[in-house]
Parts: structure tokens; sequence; C-alpha cells
């Protein structure tokens, strides 16, 4: 089994790393984790005896999966698993709904997963929300030189967002689509600087090789990641999760953007409050400029 990169707590993250780490664990705990995946309800009610029967491994191959996510043991595990399932809870109105979509959902059902796709988003953001983190990266935005925000694909389109809201209040905040411009652009940064990067899974070539760049001018690295096993979660000196457990055929989801504009606009909204006066003067500004454009 190589060498996985486990969070120091999977508080609230239980599902997420054991999806993260599924496909590198050796036989008996692969076979373990996919009944949990599947059954978590089932796990949290049964003792270490029946859980180990019904995926068809050991006791202790029970007992060394909850080590390997850094708990005591397995009654941590369910306490832990337990507090996560009781946060996903939904009202009855949504519980029958799965947020993947079947081939016969009709327009109305459609738009109905969607919806619980996103609410479920947002609510595991805010489950996520950690204080440490979030008030120390919003202060590092507040006192940079220069705050670069790296996003590929989909995440690009967030990043770009996060970019516009930062500039219209006065922060120096840059974000490239193109890698060549990215790279070159992240090079001279430096220790007074700030690198974000967003990205779902948090392995996505691009973003490391730009994230790599930027840390090592001795810029503050964020990730904003739904992964805590990512590459980028290891990397960078805070972490931020977003929410949204994607489908396999949900990649780049609406919900995803959903939940990293949610996260950015609420680093936004705390940069704000460190100096509202000016961050109001700041944007009227940007707002005159862009109604002067309009008029001919």
């Amino acid at each position: 089994m190589r060498e996985l990169n486990i969070p120091v707590s999977v508080s609230g993250k239980i599902l997420n790393t054991l999806r993260a780490i599924e496909k590198d664990l050796p036989m008996a705990l692969k076979r373990l984790t996919e009944y949990i995946l599947e059954h978590p309800n089932d796990v949290i009610v049964k003792n270490v005896t029946e859980v180990a029967q019904a995926a068809e491994v050991g006791e202790a191959t029970v007992v060394r999966l909850a080590k390997t996510l850094k708990l005591q043991g397995f009654k941590e595990f369910q306490i832990e698993l337990a507090k996560e399932l009781a946060g996903k809870s939904q009202p009855l109105d949504e519980q029958i709904l799965d947020s993947n979509i079947a081939d016969n959902d009709d327009c109305e059902v459609i738009a109905k997963k969607l919806k619980v796709a996103i609410t479920r988003s947002l609510n595991e953001n805010i489950r996520s929300v950690d204080p440490d983190a979030l008030y120390p990266v919003a202060d590092a935005i507040f006192k940079a030189r220069k705050v670069y925000i790296i996003g590929v694909g989909n995440s690009c389109l967030s990043a770009l967002f996060f970019k516009n809201k930062l500039c219209r209040i006065g922060i120096d905040a840059m974000s490239e689509s193109m890698n060549h411009f990215m790279y070159t652009s992240l090079a001279m940064l430096g220790p007074s600087d700030v690198v974000i990067a967003l990205s779902q899974k948090g392995n996505s070539y691009e973003t490391i090789k730009g994230f790599e760049i930027g840390k090592a001018t001795g810029a503050l690295t964020v990730a904003i990641t739904n992964n805590p096993v990512g590459k980028i979660a290891h990397m960078a000196d805070y972490v931020i999760y977003n929410g949204n457990e994607e489908g396999m055929l949900q990649g780049d989801s609406a919900a995803t953007i959903v939940a990293q504009i949610h996260i950015c606009e609420l680093l936004y909204s705390i940069v704000v409050s460190f100096n509202r006066t000016k961050a109001t003067k700041t944007k009227q500004i940007t707002l005159q400029a862009l109604q002067r454009g309009s008029n001919p």
C-alpha cells in the first residue's frame, strides 16, 4: 500500500476520504471500504464483528481501516461517521431524491435532483467551516501584495469569479486561463503574496505544477478542494474544504461550481469586513467606471 496523505482530522470528511483512497488500498481494506460507502447507515449500528462479516473481512481489518484514518479504533470511527451522516440528513420531501440523474427522469425530477445536489454541497460547505483556516487566509488576502488564483477546467470559472470580486474591492488579484501565462505569472510572486488553488479532486497536473511554482516563491499557499488526500491539500499551508459529492457522470457539475463560489464569496465577505469603508469606496469607483464605459 503506497503512502496515503490522510489529513490530521477526518471529522466530517470520512466518506470523502474513503472515496479518495479506495483505489490505493489493499484488497481487504478496499472491500471493507466499498461496503462502508454502500451501507454507511448500517455500519454505525453494527458491532465490529457484524461489520467484518458483512464486508467479508477480518475484524482486524475493520480496526486497521479506522487506524488508517488516524482514529483510535472502530468505536471512534462509528461516532465520527454517525455525526457526519446526521449532518447529511435531508428534509423528508428530499430524502426520496437521489441526486444522480437517471435516464427515465422527467425534467421536473431532474430539476429537483439538481436542487438537492446544490443544496447538499452548500450544507457540506457550512459543516466544514473552519475559522482557523478562513480568518488567516482572509487576513493574508487583505494584506497581500498580489493574490494569484489557480483554476483549470470548470474551476477556472470559479477562479475568475473570485479574481473579479477581489479586484472590485482593490485587491491586486490575478487569474489566467492559459497555462503558459499562469506559470510565468506565478514565478514572479514572492513571500508577501498569496496563491489560491481551486480544484475539486486536487490532483490535476496543471494545478499542481502552478501550485508548486507559486509555493517555491515563498508565497502563502491555500487549497480549496473537496479531496482531503489530494496533492494540493498536502502541499498547502491552509486547506479549505468545499462540498459536493459528484456522481460518475457529474464531474465539474453545477453543484461543484456553486460550492466553490460559495467558499470564494465567504472569503470575500470576511476580507470586506476588515475595512468595509475602503471596500465600499473602491467598489463604487469600479462601478462608476463600468457605468461610464456603457455610455457613448
